[in-house]
């Protein structure tokens, strides 16, 4: 059999071209994934970079708060360089911007129980009338003790333990531990729907079970809900004026001499007594940084215990 000189040509032109397609492909290729590893190369070296700013915002608010307690340590306010905003300093193709936020100025889930594992029954009626002021029952104390408790026996009618909790579909069971964070109230007992979201902004998970609130940096709705009597507005209007005229409580015997505080019974005031305090010792550093047009926000528990500061923990979710 002869094959044609034409025939082979055309096959050989064939072939050329199938090997040039197959190379341009194959380049093709090689590009993109050079450009894809270059690109994640470039992804991590701009996390890690906004990390290590994020390390050093919170360094610098660790020396705030050093100096603070060095210098003015037996009273902690809203006027005090800690509370100030740090400006957005700029870096390198971007910038980086914070503010610390008084934990000790919220109600403690930790207080609840204390080492012993006994409830802590002051601190207990106060949380229930935290809980009845945004529009929950009072009773949803009972599930947020029990999900920290060490027991296994629920602590009322609206108690739940793990044999609770094993009935539902997807549930967590209780950890018999402190809470670590706040976000943990959203796998309790009555807090699912987003109802735990109506007293997120009032609450927080300091380790120590014994911290105290801090008077001059809680809310006004937290104070009024010292007494189920005190008026919100009421007291707004008078945290307001305080702090309109730089002033702020050296003790707690200060809060209750001002109206409308001084209005609480005796009783009331007593049974809050040790949930009270002007100092702090947990705060939460938001940290933004903004590198070549993407912004990164950062969030820290600093815990300032003996003028030291330490972290207790970091997380990269957004505020």
């Amino acid at each position: 059999m002869h094959i044609k000189v034409g025939t082979q040509k055309g096959v050989a032109l064939l072939t050329i071209l199938v090997m040039v397609a197959l190379a341009t492909i194959l380049a093709a290729g090689i590009a993109k994934q050079q450009a894809n590893t270059a690109e994640s190369t470039s992804y991590l070296m701009r996390q890690n970079q906004s990390l290590l700013y994020a390390k050093s915002a919170e360094a610098f608010f660790a020396e705030l708060l050093k100096d603070d307690a060095e210098n003015a340590g037996q009273v902690d306010h809203l006027q005090e360089n800690w509370a100030k905003p740090m400006p957005a300093f700029p870096v390198e193709d971007g910038s980086v911007a914070g503010v610390l936020e008084d934990e000790s100025g919220k109600f403690n889930l930790n207080s609840l129980v204390n080492n012993e594992g006994q409830v802590n029954e002051n601190a207990k009626a106060w949380f229930e009338r935290i809980l009845v002021r945004v529009g929950l029952p009072a009773q949803l104390s009972e599930a947020v003790i029990d999900w920290q408790d060490s027991d296994d026996q629920p602590l009322g009618s609206m108690g739940a333990e793990a044999s609770y909790y094993q009935g539902m579909a997807n549930a967590s069971l209780p950890p018999n531990a402190k809470f670590h964070d706040v976000a943990e109230l959203k796998q309790i007992r009555g807090f699912d729907a987003g109802k735990d979201q109506l007293i997120a902004s009032y609450v927080t998970a300091i380790p120590s079970h014994d911290s105290k609130v801090n008077i001059n940096t809680a809310s006004a709705f937290l104070l009024a809900s010292l007494d189920e009597k005190l008026d919100v507005n009421a007291v707004k209007q008078a945290v307001e004026q305080q702090q309109a005229n730089l002033k702020h409580f050296e003790s707690v015997s200060d809060l209750w001499a001002l109206a409308p505080f001084s209005e609480v019974s005796e009783e009331k005031q007593s049974a809050v007594k040790t949930l009270l305090g002007v100092q702090s010792e947990c705060f939460k550093a938001k940290i933004q940084v903004e590198l070549g047009g993407r912004k990164r926000q950062f969030s820290s528990q600093m815990i300032r215990k003996d003028k030291d500061v330490y972290v207790a923990y970091r997380s990269m979710a957004p505020f």
